[in-house]
């Protein structure tokens, strides 16, 4: 009798489990069928928050403008990144915009030390070209060294170079761009534009 109680209990139990995927797979498939995204954000509140907060122009999208679908009767419910959008190379696949970007929160760019530099200077075609004429040993070190982690972040000088002159030209020059320029252009300063003269120093 306590066996069959046991089993009894465990096809009970897988019984409720499996009415209950039910219902789950039956809520889900009619919420992303229905397209509207508080339907979507009852089960997916974190993404909705990403979404409403930082999404940019993605904001103005509904879900199933991208999610044609809901797993597991759709194995991949969206499109990829190029479909819509151009790469910043053209050798990028889908996989690698989502080491930067994601897709419910684009405008926070976030990314590992590994992310190659030439994806960087896709985008900052002017600090690739300072790179290459002013600054040949800033040049061979990789944007995450002094970008870190997130986009816009930027070093001080001093955490690689810490305090490199005495204190009194430290205290007259606190600023290193002022005697080194910037770190892109480093000690290549552009040629000075010829001042105008006023009209009534001109010859004639």
């Amino acid at each position: 009798m306590k066996t069959n109680q046991i089993g009894f209990r465990v096809v009970a139990s897988g019984a409720v489990a499996a009415g209950s995927l039910a219902l789950c797979l039956l809520w889900t498939t009619t919420a992303a069928a229905a397209g509207s995204r508080s339907n979507c954000a009852k089960c997916h509140s974190k993404v909705h928050l990403d979404f409403t907060s930082t999404a940019g122009k993605h904001r103005d999208m509904e879900c199933t403008d991208c999610h044609q679908g809901h797993p597991p009767e759709v194995v991949r419910p969206y499109p990829k990144c190029a479909d819509c959008h151009e790469p910043h190379l053209k050798t990028m696949t889908d996989a690698d915009c989502g080491r930067c970007h994601r897709a419910h929160a684009p405008k926070t760019v976030a990314y590992a030390a590994d992310i190659p530099s030439d994806w960087c200077l896709a985008c900052h075609a002017p600090v690739k070209e300072a790179l290459l004429t002013g600054s040949p040993k800033h040049a061979a070190i990789p944007c995450t060294v002094c970008h870190r982690r997130n986009h816009g972040a930027t070093s001080a000088c001093a955490d690689c170079h810490g305090r490199l002159h005495p204190a009194a030209i430290m205290a007259r020059f606190p600023k290193c761009g002022e005697c080194h320029h910037t770190a892109h252009e480093l000690n290549h300063w552009p040629e000075p534009k010829p001042v105008p003269e006023a009209p009534g120093n001109q010859p004639g």
